[in-house]
């Protein structure tokens, strides 16, 4: 007869045995490849070195010529910029979405299939649309502005330094929007309508109940969005490799570009592989932030 002990042992096995797909899937997909591309950034190798079998010995150059190189920290500088901006404004973007598609409306599921469609766009596909609409010459966002009378001539936005972000920024933010609006629309139809009602009825406002009933139910809905999304957008390459190529000169040069760059355009492996490997710490750090958070929350 089974004693309490030998049934929790039993079942901490048959857990473990389920776990085991699931962890051998994880081991080849993910740590194979964070572990090759580790040692990958330990070596001076090229890209076509890889099919030569021969013995590379470690070394830590191309750390140090990273760490070196001027165009590594302005790379950075604009993965920051580029990864906020981004990710705060389709925040706000899919908060708005969320908030008026949670109402009442005639055509609400026409409305909503719409809003989500931008997320159903490929990068790519997306990315020649905004630059296309950026044209300096055939662009809509000329035409709208030389029609309202707010410029006199045509801007070319992708080849000035203060418009070129601007537009990565936005065009980034489009495609990504809807992942907020739909994550924040089931928070919000998670929050109980007496609440609000109570709220109404002791005479608060929409401004009152949206800070003290509504913005505390999305509190962890847009911390887990909102670290999904930046990670999203540290190694988005697509957008910014359409519409500028890192230019103009290098004022939208991101991290996961230059790991493009390094590995398939100078063929530098063992650069590009310590690029990814530093983009991949950055992301180990959100990742330990916003489980601590998480962590918070839940625990108080």
């Amino acid at each position: 007869m089974l004693t309490r002990g030998g049934l929790r042992a039993r079942k901490a096995r048959l857990l473990a045995l389920c776990a085991l797909p699931a962890a051998l899937v994880v081991l080849v997909l993910v740590a194979w490849p964070i572990w090759l591309t580790i040692e990958l950034s330990l070596h001076r190798v090229r890209l076509f070195d890889i099919l030569r079998d021969r013995p590379l010995a470690f070394t830590t150059a191309n750390y140090e010529r990273l760490l070196g190189d001027q165009r590594f920290w302005e790379a950075l500088l604009n993965t920051a910029i580029f990864a906020v901006s981004s990710v705060g404004l389709a925040m706000l973007w899919g908060l708005g979405s969320a908030l008026l598609l949670n109402r009442r409306f005639p055509c609400r599921a026409a409305v909503r299939l719409a809003v989500i469609l931008p997320w159903a766009v490929p990068a790519t596909i997306g990315s020649l649309v905004w630059m296309f609409l950026a044209d300096g010459h055939l662009g809509l966002f000329n035409h709208l502005l030389l029609s309202a009378g707010l410029i006199a001539a045509p801007i070319t936005f992708l080849v000035h330094n203060e418009f070129a972000m601007m537009m990565v920024i936005l065009a980034h933010a489009w495609q990504s929007y809807p992942f907020f609006t739909i994550m924040l629309l089931a928070a919000l139809q998670a929050v109980p309508p007496e609440l609000n009602d109570a709220a109404r009825v002791d005479g608060a406002g929409a401004p009152q109940r949206f800070r003290y009933v509504t913005l505390p139910a999305l509190r962890d809905t847009l911390v887990v969005s909102g670290f999904l999304s930046l990670l999203a957008a540290i190694r988005d390459v697509e957008t910014i490799l359409v519409m500028t190529g890192g230019g103009p000169g290098r004022a939208t040069e991101t991290l996961a570009l230059r790991i493009w760059n390094e590995t398939f355009r100078f063929y530098d492996v063992g650069l590009g592989a310590a690029h990814g490997v530093v983009a991949f710490g950055l992301c180990l750090l959100l990742m330990g932030f916003a489980l601590r958070r998480l962590l918070r929350s839940f625990w108080g």
